[in-house]
């Protein structure tokens, strides 16, 4: 499953949420986590895990990398996870092919943002990384 998606999609988000720790899209709010997991269900049928930001989103990572569910991938593809900064205080978000590629995520004292590969240097993100969510129980083809 794979839905379309255009900039009045992104627009979308990007009017319609704010930024709240650990929030999944009730209310309006969304963490970057919350973020990734909502496009990634309504858009790609991919059902990623619910969990909070910290600890328990560094043992679930650990855990998902080993098992090779989640994989790093050298390029970006429509529906990738991109991981803008890891460390003590990860960031992510998803990268869509619309208006030539970007990276639609949501920031703390910001909200959801759409940033093309340069604003995102700019802004601080020079390392991203991309992820391919496999074997996730929607069994989604990618």
């Amino acid at each position: 499953m794979s839905r379309d998606i255009d900039r009045s999609v992104i627009d979308h988000y990007v009017r319609s949420f704010r930024y709240g720790d650990n929030a999944t899209g009730e209310d309006g709010l969304l963490n970057c986590w919350g973020l990734l997991r909502h496009v990634q269900q309504h858009y790609f049928g991919i059902d990623l895990p619910a969990t909070s930001l910290g600890d328990d989103m560094a043992r679930l990572y650990e855990q998902r990398m080993q098992s090779g569910r989640w994989l790093i991938v050298p390029r970006p593809f429509h529906g990738a996870g991109v991981l803008l900064r890891d460390g003590q205080e990860p960031h992510c978000g998803v990268w869509l092919d619309v208006d030539g590629g970007g990276v639609l995520h949501c920031e703390r004292g910001v909200g959801v943002r759409w940033q093309k590969p340069l604003d995102l240097r700019m802004a601080g993100y020079g390392r991203l990384k991309y992820y391919r969510f496999d074997n996730e129980p929607s069994g989604t083809d990618h």
